[in-house]
């Protein structure tokens, strides 16, 4: 499974979309970076790398980003 673009996992970063149906580790790595990027703004684009890594490093995490 391709990883989402920029874009797409920024827009998953700043919205409050529901994570039930991701697997654990997404909803608890996401959930993570949306509160590091609320409390730091300017941190937004280090944070898009690090999810698009963590997306890129596990087939299951591409899978989630895409169907959120």
């Amino acid at each position: 499974m391709s990883v989402p673009g920029p874009a797409q996992l920024e827009q998953i970063l700043l919205s409050s979309s529901d994570l039930s149906s991701a697997s654990l580790a997404t909803r608890i790595t996401v959930g993570r970076l949306r509160t590091e990027v609320s409390s730091d703004p300017s941190s937004l684009s280090a944070k898009i790398a690090e999810l698009s890594e963590f997306a890129t490093a596990n087939d299951f995490a591409a899978a989630d980003l895409a169907n959120i």
